[in-house]
């Protein structure tokens, strides 16, 4: 079977073909299309994405990449007040006008010629509500609700960007004013927009529970809907509602409101509206302390001048019947101690005639006791320890003989008379000795002599 002959085309002739066909088909027609950015990177003012879809169960779907030539991206830019490079920001649905272009090295892509912000706008109000609903879900929407907030807040943990108007303008407004200035206030650093704000924000405000604080603030000086929207999101609301201590937000918003602003203890407009709650509820507290003062000390003096006059009443009415009750009672109470002086006398010679009577009594008892012992009891414990005496003695006698007889058994003068001697060698016991013997002076102690010699032989006792 003969075998077709092959066409064989050289990469740079399909890629060139491919290109024709593109620029036939696609050049002049652009497509509206919803996508999420992936990735963006920026380069000499042009713009680079990584674009994607996905189903509805999270399944990546497509996958390509994109780009936005400095040009368009102005002129979007301009018509929707600077808020592009938020809108076209990693992780947003967006809407885009794109053209379909192939190139012989770089492949198919995406070329972007305009943005409509509306459906990233509408993903936003689209996941506010996903937050608020799942936070209600859970029971922790109105847990910030329930929190007590004082009305003297003196220590305050403030999260924010310190190089923001908003933050100073809080930090002014809070020690410049005329009514109290005595608070502390323990910083928290963090971004409140960018990739980093997220992340940030959650972790100071966790840092911030962990510290004995009236208050947690948290401030954004102002912002567009999309600067704002990581108040909305979930992590860090739960985190507000979580929190023991109470969360007030200053995010700086006019009309639109964030959910943190509806979680949260308080919410105020902007970073010196909380200063000024501070500082007011302050006064207010003490004008109405001054107040309840005032009014205890006047109620006080009043109370006290009509019990004075009161007092001085029963003073006059107790000092005349006091007296009279005291003079009668000392009548009665000298009748009473006359009274009471003949029955204690009376008493006390009866107890006297009772106790002689049995003292006798206890004497004869006593004597009749001692007469029994003498003739029965003691005399018979006598015998006992005589007797009991002279055994002890005899025994005592014969153990002390005994140990007579072995002392003299042991005496060395005993031992010499039966015929035993003591021999000595430099005037040490002949059998503690040690060494050579032969030539050395050595001594008998006998009985009746001291026998000195020189030791001319030896010989081992076999």
């Amino acid at each position: 079977m003969p075998t077709q002959e092959r066409k064989i085309y050289t990469l740079t002739g399909l890629t060139t073909s491919l290109e024709k066909l593109f620029l036939q088909k696609f050049a002049t027609q652009s497509y509206w299309i919803t996508a999420e950015v992936v990735k963006v990177n920026e380069k000499g003012g042009h713009r680079y994405f990584e674009l994607a879809d996905s189903n509805e169960q999270g399944t990546l779907t497509s996958k390509i990449q994109a780009s936005m030539w400095k040009s368009s991206f102005d002129n979007v830019n301009n018509t929707i007040n600077g808020e592009l490079p938020k809108v076209l920001s990693h992780g947003n649905k967006v809407l885009l006008e794109v053209k379909i272009e192939y190139h012989q090295i770089y492949g198919l892509k995406l070329n972007i010629i305009d943005v409509d912000p509306s459906i990233t706008y509408g993903e936003i109000e689209r996941k506010k509500k996903e937050t608020i609903d799942k936070l209600k879900k859970e029971g922790l929407f109105f847990y910030q609700a329930k929190l007590y907030l004082s009305p003297i807040i003196k220590r305050i943990a403030l999260i924010g960007s310190p190089n923001t108007s908003g933050h100073r303008d809080f930090l002014d407004e809070l020690f410049s004013n005329e009514i109290f200035r005595n608070f502390k206030v323990k910083e928290f650093p963090c971004s409140v927009q960018g990739e980093k704000a997220k992340a940030e924000i959650l972790s100071q405000i966790s840092e911030a529970k962990q510290y004995n604080v009236d208050v947690i603030v948290i401030l954004r000086g102002g912002g567009s809907k999309m600067d704002l929207n990581v108040f909305n999101d979930y992590e860090i609301c739960k985190e507000i509602c979580l929190s023991p201590i109470p969360v007030m937000t200053g995010i700086g918003h006019e009309s639109d409101e964030v959910v943190a602003d509806l979680v949260c203890r308080m919410p105020h407009i902007t970073p010196t509206a909380i200063a000024k709650h501070f500082y007011t509820s302050i006064g207010v507290f003490s004008g109405h302390l001054q107040s309840s003062f005032d009014s205890i000390i006047r109620q006080a003096m009043e109370l006290l001048f009509g019990e004075k006059e009161e007092f001085n009443h029963l003073y006059k009415y107790f000092n005349y019947y006091s007296t009279a009750l005291i003079n009668e009672s000392k009548k009665k109470l000298t009748q009473e101690v006359h009274n009471l002086q003949l029955v204690t006398t009376d008493i006390i010679q009866n107890e006297k005639s009772a106790l002689s009577l049995n003292l006798n009594k206890m004497y004869n008892y006593s004597i009749n006791k001692i007469e029994l012992a003498k003739t029965t009891f003691l005399d018979a414990q006598l015998e006992k320890i005589s007797l009991l005496s002279s055994r002890d003695v005899e025994q005592a006698n014969i153990t002390l003989q005994n140990l007579q007889e072995k002392l003299d058994l042991l005496n060395p003068t005993s031992l010499l008379k039966r015929g035993y001697t003591i021999t000595t060698l430099d005037n040490i016991d002949l059998n503690q000795t040690q060494g050579e013997l032969k030539g050395k002076e050595i001594k008998i102690l006998t009985d009746k002599n001291i026998i000195t010699g020189t030791i001319n032989k030896v010989e081992k006792n076999g």
